[in-house]
């Protein structure tokens, strides 16, 4: 096992996750994935790490989960972070298991993505955090986006047929 683990307590099985959990509680996290992890949710598992290899193979982490007929979701790096310039104009958002595990302890215990990404994502990855300003931006636009949507579902509802 990789010595980044050393300090966590638990538990290993030669079992499969399939053959452990019900199919509806598992969450496969994949950078690939359209979905947003929004918050943690104790009742399910995620399962981190369904590649372990130095090269980065994409989109094989969602095929897998979609033949295994599992939900997916991703990180919301692409909400909270945006890419900062380098020389090797370098990005990515596949992280290391060990990261994934430390961005959602981190999130778990701060209930913050923020903090928990900057815990987390390395600057070697490329990305570093929205300013704060922008970060508030943009959940105003959402909200105000939700609220169009409400008032246009009202409107029809209102509108003679």
């Amino acid at each position: 096992m990789n010595d980044g683990f050393a300090g966590y307590l638990m538990d290993t099985t030669p079992e499969s996750y399939l053959d452990l959990f019900p199919l509806e509680t598992i969450v496969y996290l994949t950078p690939d994935s359209e979905n947003v992890l929004e918050d943690i949710d104790p009742s399910k598992v995620y399962v981190l790490g369904g590649l372990v290899d130095e090269s980065i193979h994409k989109q094989l982490t969602l095929r897998r989960a979609r033949e295994q007929g599992l939900r997916t979701a991703r990180l919301p790096i692409r909400e909270f972070m945006v890419r900062a310039p380098n020389c090797r104009n370098y990005h990515s958002e596949t992280l290391a298991i060990n990261q994934v595990f430390d961005i959602l302890a981190t999130y778990y215990e701060t209930q913050s993505w923020p903090a928990a990404l900057r815990a987390g994502v390395s600057s070697g990855k490329g990305y570093v955090l929205r300013d704060p300003a922008e970060q508030a931006e943009t959940a105003q636009r959402a909200t105000a986006a939700q609220g169009n949507a409400l008032l246009c579902a009202e409107e029809l509802q209102e509108a003679p047929a």
